[in-house]
């Protein structure tokens, strides 16, 4: 990421409390980089309705229970009746992944 001023994420404000008043664009703390939320303000509804639109399918992985898909050492099924982010971090007081490769090594930031 270094060579890049700026990084696109899929992140939107319904998808829990510390995204809740995320904007558009952020500035990466210490790095001088910005994050482009271009979908922050969209609800469930409008992701269903350009999916609908657009017959875009949903991830094959949706219909084996995982609504929330991240990595796969941080995701897991959710259950029935449990909120759909309940796959991710599970049991751990994380928010976020944290997972990237430097050098073609895991590096692990905040675990």
């Amino acid at each position: 990421m270094s060579k890049f001023d700026a990084w696109i994420t899929g992140r939107k404000r319904y998808q829990g409390s510390t995204r809740a008043a995320l904007d558009f664009f952020e500035e990466e703390e210490g790095t001088g980089r910005i994050k482009v939320n271009p979908l922050a303000h969209w609800g469930k509804e409008d992701l269903q309705d350009y999916m609908l639109n657009n017959r875009l399918p949903r991830h094959p992985l949706v219909a084996k229970g995982y609504p929330s898909i991240g990595c796969a050492p941080c995701t897991s099924p959710v259950k029935p009746g449990e909120d759909e982010r309940a796959g991710r971090w599970r049991g751990q007081e994380k928010t976020e992944c944290g997972i990237h490769f430097t050098n073609g090594t895991i590096e692990r930031a905040g675990a």
